[in-house]
């Protein structure tokens, strides 16, 4: 008879993630709202609000759009996470990490434009942080409705590890690629290589078992 899956209690990050607060999951968002009236003010009347894939400007708009859009579309969609962690769906520590790097993600882009720094490579920096957040708490999760029902234990700590390694490799890319589409390049090829490195994973340890 096979036993079924069981998730070992958390350690490290995910326990630390699952410990957290409501209200300093949201921390984040609070503070760049509270940024983003600040620097509404101080920017010019048309800033842009989206960048092409070489990270160049390819959208303009107002400083609101540039700076209340994106953080308000991470906020509602952080909400929407919170509500299935209210509902026991999966594993509090990936919820709560999701959470806390969506808030991070829209702290990083109204600080992007309200100090001046390059806002694409601000962004996908803290893309590749909510990457290296998830990626141990996924490892650490057990199946569930959210993550795949049918994959294992070990599939889901293979999971993990790849996306810890691609954050970790966005975010290196954000900081010293000497051009931004080297940055889209690590994004676009290590999304593909993650899921076919899982799926390969999954069918040897299938044919294993069988």
């Amino acid at each position: 008879m096979t036993r079924p899956d069981r998730t070992p209690p958390a350690s490290g990050l995910p326990r630390l993630l699952g410990a957290l607060p409501l209200w300093l999951l949201l921390l984040p968002f609070g503070v760049s709202f509270a940024l983003a009236a600040w620097a509404l003010p101080r920017q010019p009347e048309r800033v842009p609000v989206h960048w092409n894939a070489a990270g160049q400007p390819d959208r303009w708009g107002s400083p609101a759009q540039a700076l209340l859009v994106l953080p308000g579309s991470l906020l509602f969609g952080a909400l929407v996470v919170l509500a299935a962690a209210r509902a026991g769906s999966t594993s509090q520590p990936l919820l709560k990490a999701v959470v806390l790097g969506l808030g991070l993600m829209a702290l990083g882009d109204v600080a992007a434009q309200a100090f001046g720094w390059n806002s694409f490579r601000v962004t996908m920096g803290t893309l590749g942080l909510l990457f290296l957040l998830v990626g141990p708490a996924l490892g650490a999760s057990g199946p569930s409705a959210l993550n795949g029902p049918r994959l294992s234990r070990a599939t889901l700590r293979r999971l993990g590890q790849a996306w810890t390694l691609l954050g970790a490799l966005v975010m290196l890319a954000s900081l010293l690629a000497p051009a931004a589409v080297w940055i889209t390049a690590t994004l676009l090829v290590g999304l593909p290589v993650l899921g076919l490195a899982v799926i390969v994973g999954a069918r040897q340890e299938q044919d294993t078992a069988q």
